[in-house]
């Protein structure tokens, strides 16, 4: 252990230097000798009180464990490797990519597939999306075989593409210069986003003619519930939800309370290709739509409950008929969201078996506001039987239709969705 600790505070001592070489540099150029010797040691004093909270509560979770689990050699072999290539290497070290790849390396190592580092930025940006914010122009895409690109499927209700013109069916051929192809889908997704008031660069093909559009980036809010009337009987509602983050709740609320306004008696509840989100958003979700009592199970590594999560008696109304539509790209909170209806007899599910996480990820913010996401919890449904690596088995079992697999599920009519069409006859539609 005393290892470990030493070479720990050999690399603070380290930083604190270079942080105070730095503070010292910026303030001798700005102001006065004794401004300077006051801010250099508010710095010091700050860094340290800073280093030793974080490195106090890091130091008492080793202590914690039990020896078999600690590693004092690792960090000393580290050391040693770290060591010989800054004193020897004749190429150039860049710092942040060095430290990307040591992290995820490390997660990888341990073997958490769910595990992630997030440098700054990603993790506020992961914070905003959580939240049902994000800064881009607001459209909803896929991706286009037939044109190896971008697919806009629908824009934003007053968002900065809609302002711009962008159309539901327009073909996005690049981004900022990054052409939106298969090997670059994520990179160019990741291009439209960016500070509010900057400009994006869209090439856009409609209707045979590439178009060029510069739209201004705003503050958006991520829309992960939409509904419908079902095209073939008007008296069941549509409602998919793409995700849950922390306003899915609210939007699911407001999307089954206008069906049922609108004279909808049942609703199918369509979570086909939803990878989850937070549990929050799906908590919220449920305590809506079943009545009083457990709703979730949160387990640690030893299987100890360390949460219970529950609903009140305040539901929607028990005459509305549900069903929930799931496939194997289900995943995480929208199989807790499929699970707890079926653990209530609330819903009939239809659809295949699910994905099968059932693990629950935590983020933690480092020092350096980087951050950490690892898996460090189990989440049951209310039947406390988890799922991970099993999946959610369907009331019935329905596959896609083999002609429609290759097209997306956002592009499915009424009149071809046969999963679809089956989730609505368990409903009462009977043609």
């Amino acid at each position: 252990m005393q290892k470990k600790i030493s070479v720990l505070w050999t690399v603070i001592i380290c930083l604190i230097a270079v942080i105070l070489t730095f503070e010292l540099t910026f303030i001798l150029t700005t102001v006065t000798a004794k401004k300077a010797e006051m801010r250099l040691q508010q710095a010091y004093n700050d860094s340290i009180k800073q280093l030793e909270q974080s490195f106090a509560s890091i130091n008492e979770m080793y202590e914690a464990l039990p020896d078999d689990q600690k590693n004092t050699e690792l960090f000393e072999k580290l050391s040693y490797i770290d060591t010989y290539y800054r004193s020897l290497y004749v190429g150039q070290i860049d710092e942040e990519r060095l430290t990307y790849y040591l992290m995820n390396g490390y997660i990888q190592g341990i073997g958490d597939k769910y595990g992630e580092y997030y440098t700054a930025n990603d993790l506020e940006s992961l914070f905003q999306e959580a939240d049902g914010k994000m800064y881009g122009i607001g459209v909803n895409v896929i991706y286009n075989e037939e044109h190896d690109a971008i697919e806009v499927i629908s824009t934003v209700p007053d968002s900065p593409a809609e302002r711009a013109g962008i159309l539901a069916t327009d073909i996005i051929l690049s981004v900022d210069g990054v052409k939106a192809s298969a090997d670059n889908y994520y990179s160019a997704i990741n291009a439209v986003k960016g500070e509010k008031g900057t400009y994006v660069t869209l090439v856009i093909l409609r209707n045979g003619t590439e178009l060029t559009f510069e739209v201004m980036r705003d503050e958006i809010k991520i829309v992960t519930v939409t509904h419908r009337k079902y095209s073939l009987d008007n008296s069941i509602g549509i409602v998919r939800i793409t995700e849950f983050n922390n306003t899915t709740s609210q939007q699911l609320i407001s999307a089954v309370d206008t069906l049922v306004a609108q004279g909808c008696t049942s609703v199918v509840f369509d979570v086909r290709n939803n990878p989850g989100g937070t549990l929050d958003g799906v908590i919220g979700s449920l305590d809506y739509l079943l009545p009083e009592g457990d709703l979730c199970y949160v387990r640690n590594a030893y299987g100890t409950l360390v949460q219970k999560l529950t609903s009140n008696a305040q539901c929607l109304d028990p005459s509305i008929k549900l069903a929930v539509l799931i496939n194997e790209n289900t995943a995480s909170a929208a199989e807790l969201f499929a699970s707890a209806l079926r653990d209530y007899n609330r819903a009939t599910i239809v659809g295949v078996t699910s994905f099968g996480k059932g693990t629950m990820q935590t983020t933690y913010m480092l020092p350096d506001g980087a951050g950490l996401k690892l898996s460090t919890n189990k989440y049951n449904p209310p039947c406390d039987v988890n799922y991970d690596g099993i999946g959610v088995t369907p009331h019935k079992t329905v596959e896609l239709d083999e002609a429609l697999k290759s097209k997306n599920l956002f592009k499915l009519t009424d009149q071809e969705d046969n999963q679809l069409l089956e989730a609505c006859r368990e409903l009462g539609y009977n043609n």
